[in-house]
């Protein structure tokens, strides 16, 4: 067997992956989470956090979130979240504490999950009254919930990147054209992002 058929049995096996993974989501009770923040790195801030329902796309929470310092002009520039916008919003630790109760128990998907989580870890540190290891929102943080769907996109698209001998990942918007989505809304809003996520778990389940 050539290199081009045991590529060609990798992208099948994973498309697979990735339609079984998508299904068992929807079988399991899983929530999709979406944030916005003041930046890539720990130490940034929450500006939006938005929770749905993976099967119904029942809208759990939906909230501006203000930050301690200040949004970022090339940050506003993405997610057209202004300062202004944000001046009577909750503080995080006014709505980690519904956060925490939502995702209890649930399985969570995110596009990217592994920057959301940093983000929401970030996020209770920033409030140093409290020992964020204690806070319910961290416990409920392990890494075993918490599920990637940019991760299970890229092996369901099957593009193989042969510089990191792994499937590449595509941007959510890129996604989503790829696969013909579209949605009314702006993206880079979590409540948007939140559902775009869950029109492309739907249609990977499909398969």
């Amino acid at each position: 067997m050539n290199d081009v058929e045991n590529l060609e049995k990798v992208k099948v096996a994973g498309n697979i992956s990735a339609s079984v993974q998508a299904q068992s989501w929807l079988d399991n009770g899983t929530v999709i989470l979406d944030t916005e923040t003041t930046g890539l790195k720990w130490g940034s801030e929450i500006v939006e956090i938005s929770i749905i329902d993976a099967v119904s796309g029942e809208v759990l929470l939906d909230t501006l979130v203000k930050p301690v310092g200040v949004i970022p002009d090339e940050v506003i520039a993405i997610h057209g979240i202004t300062n202004e916008m944000v001046a009577d919003a909750p503080y995080f630790n006014e709505v980690s504490l519904r956060v925490a109760d939502i995702i209890k128990d649930r399985p969570v998907v995110a596009y990217n999950a592994a920057f959301d989580r940093n983000m929401l870890g970030s996020a209770l540190s920033n409030f140093s009254e409290t020992d964020p290891l204690t806070h319910p929102l961290f416990k409920t943080m392990s890494s075993y919930q918490f599920h990637c769907a940019m991760l299970a996109y890229a092996q369901y698209k099957g593009d193989w990147n042969h510089g990191h001998g792994d499937f590449k990942w595509h941007s959510l918007v890129n996604a989503a054209k790829q696969q013909g989505i579209t949605l009314e809304g702006t993206a880079h809003r979590a409540l948007y992002d939140c559902q775009l996520t869950r029109e492309l778990i739907l249609k990977m389940a499909a398969e």
